[in-house]
């Protein structure tokens, strides 16, 4: 019988090994932090300094896109903006090949951003909105001669994972579900279409989980899902954090946060007009990744009542939205 590796976890020892290309000591220490769409590792050397070794999956990000990642945080940090940057190896290369059973995966180290992860309160949900409006400022000149392959736009948010979610919504709501799905897709693109948005260099995941705070600064890391795109929704993933975790205080830390970005960048009435329409994409593309990467979160978590509950709250972002009216009044009248 032929054995399928999808995803293989590289040992602690084989990583500190491969440290060794970089100049590091030779007895640095090495633990996994975390396996997720990427493996990431901390290494701290003889003297306490810290690093990250990150492992990206077979077959997640290709060469092309790595380079293009590394492109923007090296020009943020030219920038003067506070984010994990890369480190070259004595070869002047960033990227280190390993042959793993599912195929070539790529290791980048990168420098380690100190502190820990902000906890959100009025204040630092204003440091998180400046630090934001920060970046979209600092990189309004970035270019990159590398391919993406992606970017933050209506294919890629909506279009994309509906086709991925449509067959797990119909196994278990049935066919009015995925109408609704694709009823609600339609129309937030329909609306967005009527706004003149700014696009541009976005992170893709910007939220407190990707950033620590050390002596009341910002320092942000993972830019795995960053990419040229809407900057709209850079900013609603921000709000949809705060909608799903803060509800109580929401409306105080959203404007917390709002007010912090203004410091550092204008926001034109288009794109504020347009953040509602960006939390239903955060919603589904968040969906669309987790169910394509169910080697990572798994699939206990698909159920009737997880689906449903997305289902509600799309309904919910489209409230007064005719169309789902006249579905509701059509399946009434079964």
């Amino acid at each position: 019988m032929q054995l399928n590796v999808k995803h293989s976890l590289i040992d602690t020892e084989t990583i500190k090994q491969l440290a060794g290309m970089y100049d590091l000591p030779n007895d640095v220490q090495c633990e996994l932090l975390t396996s997720g769409k990427n493996d990431t590792y901390l290494l701290t050397d003889q003297n306490e300094a810290k690093y990250i070794f990150r492992l990206y999956r077979a077959g997640h990000r290709d060469k092309e896109a790595i380079l293009f990642e590394l492109d923007a945080v090296n020009y943020l940090h030219t920038q003067g903006f506070r984010a994990s940057y890369p480190i070259k190896k004595p070869d002047d290369d960033y990227l280190t090949e390993i042959a793993a059973p599912e195929g070539l995966r790529y290791g980048v180290l990168f420098n380690y951003s100190e502190g820990e992860r902000p906890q959100i309160n009025e204040k630092h949900s204003g440091l998180i909105g400046a630090a934001l409006g920060e970046l979209h400022e600092r990189t309004l000149g970035f270019l990159s001669s590398h391919d993406r392959g992606f970017e933050l736009d209506t294919s890629h948010l909506l279009d994309e994972p509906a086709a991925v979610i449509s067959p797990v919504i119909e196994r278990y709501l049935g066919g009015q579900s995925v109408t609704i799905l694709h009823t609600v897709v339609e129309n937030t693109k329909a609306d967005l279409k009527e706004y003149n948005l700014e696009k541009g260099f976005c992170h893709g995941n910007f939220y407190n989980h990707n950033m620590h705070i050390h002596d009341g600064k910002i320092d942000v890391f993972d830019f795995d899902d960053c990419a040229v795109g809407y900057r709209a929704y850079d900013i609603a993933v921000s709000w949809w954090d705060l909608k799903n975790n803060y509800k109580n205080l929401e409306e105080e830390y959203w404007n917390a946060f709002l007010k912090g970005y203004l410091t550092e960048k204008h926001l034109a009435a288009d794109d504020v007009r347009s953040l509602p329409l960006f939390i239903t994409a955060r919603r589904i593309w968040l969906m669309g990744t987790m169910i394509t990467n169910d080697d990572v979160w798994g699939t206990n978590w698909i159920n009737e009542q997880t689906l449903s509950l997305f289902i509600g709250q799309l309904r919910t972002d489209r409230l007064g939205d005719a169309d789902l009216r006249e579905l509701d009044e059509n399946q009434a009248r079964l």
